[in-house]
């Protein structure tokens, strides 16, 4: 799932990352690298799955990121020639 879809699960809670940091006793960067799948901590990710009320495998599929299709794609580069 993308991590502002997970974000946004997390405020239909009436909560916040920072909050679920604070509950935890870890720092909120913690928090936004489980979120952004840039951390597998089991502790972090259990505890947000269960409060959104919806599996590990449903908030982080097994390649761990956001979907590719929701990624930006590349600028094309242009080249710094003078046009004839």
């Amino acid at each position: 799932m993308h991590p502002e879809l997970i974000k946004a699960h997390i405020r239909m809670r009436d909560t916040t990352p920072a909050a679920i940091a604070d509950e935890l006793g870890v720092t909120r960067n913690a928090v936004a690298h489980a979120i952004n799948g840039k951390s597998k901590s089991a502790r972090i990710r259990a505890h947000i799955a269960r409060l959104v009320g919806k599996s590990e495998a449903d908030l982080w599929p097994a390649g761990g990121g956001a979907s590719p299709g929701l990624r930006r794609r590349a600028m094309p580069k242009v080249s710094a020639g003078v046009a004839a």
